[in-house]
């Protein structure tokens, strides 16, 4: 039975660097659509998604190093990989887990104001070409972008129209 969570430990790796000592909060990527009206011959009006809007992702790192810096590559535009991996408990006393992967570009890094008596922060803001989420192993969103493939709550909402066009 699904119950409250209680979050214990996350863990991430950036280009293959660990991370976990480091992660403050990760944002996974926002499932978005545009929406349009439908209106014609109808007295309440309904709305259809028309497409979904680009996905960004954010990690904030506290004290991140030259290590970090490296492995990103810091150039803007440069493909990287992030995983994020979270488990817990939940109110009837079983582990649970979910991992985000994401794939993309990076889109911003900004530091954090140097305050004395105060951690470093960086952010990181991805555009994700891929996003990717398991929970307790069971696939429930995977999205690409460039194929297409667009599983929402584990349905494959593309699927239909991708094999229409001849797309795998």
């Amino acid at each position: 039975m699904f119950t409250n969570r209680v979050r214990q430990a996350i863990a991430a790796t950036l280009q293959g660097l660990p991370l976990s000592a480091t992660v403050e909060e990760f944002t996974p990527p926002k499932i978005e659509f545009e929406m349009e009206n439908m209106v014609g011959g109808r007295f309440i009006g309904e709305e259809m998604a028309k497409s979904g809007k680009a996905l960004t992702s954010k990690l904030i790192l506290q004290g991140s190093g030259p290590e970090i810096m490296l492995a990103l590559g810091v150039k803007l535009g440069d493909d990287i990989l992030l995983n994020v991996r979270e488990a817990g408990q939940d109110q009837d006393g079983n582990t649970w887990f979910t991992y985000h992967t994401v794939g993309g570009k990076l889109k911003s890094l900004e530091e954090a104001v140097l305050k004395m008596n105060e951690k470093p922060k960086t952010t990181l803001e991805l555009s994700c070409r891929t996003y990717n989420r398991l929970e307790n192993g069971i696939p429930v969103i995977d999205i690409d972008v460039r194929t297409q493939k667009f599983v929402l709550n584990g349905v494959d909402i593309l699927g239909d129209a991708r094999r229409a066009v001849l797309l795998p």
